[in-house]
C-alpha cells in the first residue's frame, strides 16, 4: 500500500466537491449501476437478441402488438427461444439440457424456475421494463441482452 502524498489530500477534496455537485443519484441511475455491476460475472457467456417479432417485419402477420412476443438470444451453438404474452414467459434451451433460468431486472433476480430435460421452462407473472434470463446448464451458464419487455 502507499504512502499518502501532499497531492492526495486535494485530489480527495476536488472529488468530494464533484460528487456534491452531482446531487442525489436517480432511481434510474442507480439501477443502472446496479445493471453494470452485474457484469462481474464475466464467466457467463452473453447471448445477444438476433430476433424479435416486435421489431421484425412480419410482425403484423403473427397478430400485431396484442399477440405474443418472440424473442430468440444465441451464443456460439447455443440459444434461448422466448415467448411472451401477458400472463406467462416461456422458453426453450437449445440444445436441450435441464438446468436452473433465472429472471433478472436491474435490481437483482426476481424469479427462479427449471428447465426440464428438453431445455423447456416457465415464468408466470413475467416482469414489464428491464429484463434478462441467466440460464444455468451443465455446459455453462449462458446470460442473455438486456430486453424491456
Amino acid at each position: 500500500m502507499s504512502v499518502p502524498g501532499p497531492g492526495d489530500d486535494e485530489l480527495l477534496g476536488e472529488l468530494r466537491a464533484a460528487l456534491r455537485a452531482a446531487g442525489t443519484p436517480t432511481p434510474a441511475m442507480t439501477d443502472a449501476a446496479r445493471a453494470a455491476f452485474s457484469w462481474r460475472t464475466v464467466d457467463a457467456e452473453l447471448a445477444a437478441l438476433t430476433s424479435d417479432s416486435l421489431v421484425d417485419a412480419t410482425a403484423g402477420v403473427r397478430g400485431g402488438p396484442g399477440g405474443p412476443r418472440d424473442l430468440v438470444f444465441e451464443a456460439g451453438d447455443r440459444s434461448v427461444e422466448v415467448a411472451r404474452d401477458e400472463d406467462c414467459l416461456v422458453g426453450q434451451l437449445v440444445p436441450a439440457a435441464p438446468g436452473q433460468v433465472s429472471l433478472l431486472s436491474p435490481g437483482g433476480e426476481v424469479d427462479r424456475t427449471d428447465a426440464d430435460e428438453w431445455g423447456r421452462f416457465r415464468f408466470d407473472r413475467p416482469v414489464s421494463g428491464p429484463t434478462r434470463l441467466r440460464c444455468a446448464t451443465p455446459s455453462g451458464v449462458l446470460v442473455t441482452d438486456w430486453v424491456r419487455l
